[in-house]
């Protein structure tokens, strides 16, 4: 992380607090160059990864799930909307 006033990398964190409405961590920082303070805010992003067959791994994407259910399903008595409903139970 940089400075935001004078592009610095060395900073020091004065402070940390747990935020309830970003359901992150917020942080008050001070930069050891030019002694000007700010804040930042942390958050945590969860992305669920899907392993493929070569082993690579990608971003889970809903709309491929219920594609694949969707062909799964084509033969059978389970309609659109209870495909929605499990990938979204799913998901």
């Amino acid at each position: 992380m940089r400075c935001p006033y004078c592009f610095h990398e060395e900073l020091k964190v004065t402070d940390s607090r747990e935020t309830q409405e970003l359901n992150g961590i917020k942080r008050r920082r001070e930069c050891l160059s030019c002694q000007k303070r700010f804040t930042t805010y942390e958050t945590i992003e969860l992305t669920i990864q899907v392993e493929k067959r070569d082993g690579s791994f990608e971003e889970f994407q809903k709309e491929k799930l219920i594609k694949g259910l969707e062909l799964a399903c084509r033969h059978t008595r389970i309609s659109h909307d209870q495909v929605l409903t499990l990938a979204n139970q799913m998901a």
